[in-house]
């Protein structure tokens, strides 16, 4: 005998509202948070620009290739667990030489059954009140490009060594990858709550220098 479930009023709008979002919407939701926590926004990611051409990401994806390999990036052990550090660089190099701008977005990756880097407004908060310095930092580093895709050079090399998936090459961990327009938790999905890098530097992550 089946066994209806009822929610509340606020229930269902909770429901509702989650699976609603895209990576689109949580970009904008991070940007206003961001703004909320008076986080120094150097740069903006909205409004989206125009859907960026198939042969640009290419491009992208080569160049990331390149200048990860020059600077001794070979492999996911390589690559795990330097999220800030690569794509730092990355952002520098790819609007240094390509002049493609590009949005530190910090967040976490989600699956109904395991939540990569997990982390939340109120951590943020806490971290941000009182900064453990000398302590890693629970959150996953990433780039957003102008029209909502997604560079991830760390993320699945982590998860290689994670769950013993094998220690893969460097092409194989480079990531670029569409904004969904629907959230699947089977496949997995990012979930930025941050953009730009003032957080970073407020929690001892990194320190910005721009030369004189």
């Amino acid at each position: 005998m089946y066994q209806m479930l009822y929610l509340s009023p606020i229930r269902w709008y909770l429901f509702f509202k989650d699976n609603d979002l895209n990576y689109k919407k949580r970009i904008k939701e991070a940007v206003a948070k961001s703004q909320e926590l008076q986080l120094k926004l150097t740069s903006n990611p909205i409004p989206f620009s125009e859907k960026i051409s198939e042969d640009k990401k290419q491009e992208i994806l080569t160049h990331c290739f390149e200048v990860l390999q020059f600077h001794g990036f070979n492999s996911s052990e390589d690559l795990a667990s330097k999220c800030t550090d690569v794509h730092l660089m990355l952002q520098y190099f790819l609007k240094t030489n390509l002049n493609i701008t590009t949005y530190i977005t910090i967040g976490d990756r989600y699956w109904h059954d395991y939540i990569y880097c997990e982390m939340s407004y109120e951590s943020i908060e806490k971290e941000l009140k009182n900064p453990q310095v000398n302590e890693p930092i629970k959150a996953h580093v990433w780039l957003t490009l102008t029209d909502g895709t997604i560079l991830d050079c760390t993320g699945e090399a982590h998860a290689d060594l994670i769950f013993n998936r094998g220690d893969f090459p460097l092409h194989e961990c480079l990531h670029l990858s569409a904004p969904n327009e629907k959230e699947d938790p089977i496949e997995g999905y990012y979930r930025p709550y941050l953009i730009g890098t003032d957080f970073l530097e407020k929690t001892g992550v990194c320190q910005i220098i721009i030369p004189s």
